[in-house]
């Protein structure tokens, strides 16, 4: 056989051979990560709670508070990295992020706003108010970028600015409210799981399924996309028409993760990257790599802050901006390196 016919097919076997171990990762890091704690809790007794079988078990603690909260890491995870990873490839900007570029802190702002002002709402209303904020920073950088001709690194300093303005926004709203008012979301723009429960699973498990969901389907056109706009208008994608739709799943991806954990940079900006070395461009293969390595991060994250000073509680989102930082640092680095001459 021809080794060149053999060669989409050896990478992917080693692609979903890699969905398998990130999968069994995962799996390792949420049992680990439902063990942590202010109460430790050995593995046996986990599994004997989850499966109902004969022996010690834990109801109280692991179905009614760190399950939950492990169901939303995975969630929120999932959705950050396949909101970057799609962000990466329409804007062509590897330094792109939900983070970057603004929605985040739109998302925040909206859903701090909603719960600030009109508390009488339905927490089940956050989701949209952080959807409306997480579109109106993505349109104005957007929007700036493309009548402006912006280069990669102008568009990802616009939505840095366009970032603070909300976070401006969202500091006065904490500033004005009362200390009641304020101490919850304080903790959970941090990128707390802290005290979800079922019912914020109830909320965000079905549009976040769903928009991964889409967001997989439509990866081939993700891969027709980086091949320039002339080629995929030749193989006939609407090229303008289809970035629009992209881009809007990724906005919604981010947001409605934002309006259940709050803020966690960086997990956009990270995922595709490790995705990236490890499997490549092809979006088929990168997008649920990156939605699994989202999941463990997040889930390591959490996992993390609570085992470091129980009972006391680190924040994911405090744990994943340390590790973003530098990792967003270095990104800067080579990709400034590699456009040099």
């Amino acid at each position: 056989m021809n080794p060149r016919a053999r060669h989409p097919a050896l990478l992917q076997r080693r692609g979903l051979l890699l969905i398998a171990g990130l999968s069994l990762l995962v799996l390792v890091a949420g049992l680990w990560g439902l063990s942590v704690g202010a109460v430790p809790i050995p593995v046996h007794v986990i599994v004997n709670t989850l499966f109902n079988l004969d022996g010690e078990q834990q109801s109280y603690i692991i179905m009614r508070s760190r399950l939950p909260r492990l169901v939303l890491a995975l969630l929120a995870g999932g959705a950050l990295a396949l909101s970057g990873a799609i962000i990466q490839a329409v804007i062509r900007n590897p330094l792109a992020s939900p983070n970057i570029i603004g929605i985040n802190a739109g998302a925040a702002l909206f859903a701090l706003g909603m719960v600030v002002l009109f508390p009488a709402i339905p927490a089940e209303w956050m989701p949209l108010a952080a959807c409306l904020g997480g579109i109106t920073a993505a349109s104005f950088v957007i929007s700036v970028g493309h009548y402006r001709n912006l280069s990669a690194i102008h568009l990802a300093l616009i939505g840095v600015a366009v970032g603070f303005v909300f976070e401006a926004g969202v500091d006065y709203l904490l500033i004005t409210s009362s200390d009641s008012e304020s101490s919850a979301p304080m903790v959970w723009l941090t990128g707390s799981l802290w005290g979800r429960t079922w019912g914020h699973v109830a909320i965000a498990w079905l549009p976040l399924m769903a928009l991964g969901g889409l967001a997989l389907v439509l990866s081939y056109r993700l891969d027709l996309i980086a091949l320039g706009e002339g080629t995929a208008t030749g193989l006939g994608l609407n090229v303008p028409r289809q970035r629009l739709l992209l881009l809007l799943v990724a906005t919604l991806l981010a947001s409605v993760s934002v309006a259940m954990v709050g803020v966690m940079g960086f997990i956009g900006l990270m995922a595709p990257h490790i995705a990236r070395r490890l499997v490549g461009g092809s979006h088929r293969l990168m997008l649920p790599v990156a939605a699994l390595v989202g999941m463990l991060l997040v889930v390591l994250a959490d996992g993390i802050g609570r085992a470091i000073a129980p009972p006391i509680e680190v924040s994911a989102g405090i744990l994943a901006a340390l590790i973003g930082a530098p990792f967003f640092v270095y990104i800067m680095l080579t990709t400034d390196a590699e456009s040099g001459p």
